[in-house]
């Protein structure tokens, strides 16, 4: 990776980007298909889509995000989790998927907040922070409940910890918009409070 593409986001120009904080809620739905994340779809990705083009026009080695969604949860822990009935987390939530269990979840506003760029691991990617992390969790915890799975094995008890790691349990909120490659594994993971606001009000 070229040492420019990465240092690029710091002489960004974001002149256009603060004509979205005008449009700072929007609807969710949630996926037809279980794909291994937990994740919340904005209904309309117009504005999203402008947002992305802001971004792209100030910066020629970023790339756009062609999957818009909000984690919920990490690939990488409903398979760490359990039904009461003792069946294997991920099975269980794609089984409510295939069935189309989670239409029946209401999903909230996600409220947008700022624009940042971050940089961790040699990634480098922009994205717009989601404001109601609150809503967030107890859709996320509502899914859970959905495909039997009671969400205590996340938050830990004194006798069976979280099965969550420090990252995951401080998660940001975000839609990743911008990335160094175009594809969704190239966004950073866990934005942190150090990374840059872009955005103008």
């Amino acid at each position: 990776m070229d040492v420019s593409s990465i240092q690029c986001y710091r002489c960004l120009r974001y002149s256009n980007i603060s004509r979205f904080q005008r449009t700072k809620i929007m609807q969710s739905l949630l996926p037809a298909k279980f794909s291994g994340i937990l994740q919340v779809n904005p209904a309309d990705e117009e504005q999203l889509k402008k947002l992305q083009k802001a971004v792209l026009d100030q910066n020629q080695e970023q790339q756009p995000n062609p999957k818009l969604h909000v984690t919920l949860l990490h690939q990488a822990f409903p398979k760490k989790l359990k039904t009461r009935d003792g069946l294997n987390g991920k099975k269980a939530l794609s089984a409510l998927f295939k069935n189309g269990g989670q239409m029946g979840i209401p999903t909230p506003t996600l409220r947008f907040g700022d624009v940042k760029i971050g940089e961790a691991e040699g990634r480098v990617s922009s994205y717009v922070e989601i404001e109601n992390s609150v809503e967030m969790l107890e859709l996320r915890d509502a899914i859970l409940e959905a495909a039997n799975i009671d969400p205590i094995a996340l938050y830990g008890t004194e006798d069976n910890p979280s099965i969550l790691t420090p990252e995951e349990k401080t998660r940001v909120f975000h839609i990743s918009l911008t990335n160094l490659e175009g594809n969704p594994g190239a966004s950073i993971k866990y934005p942190q409070a150090t990374d840059r606001n872009v955005v103008i009000r």
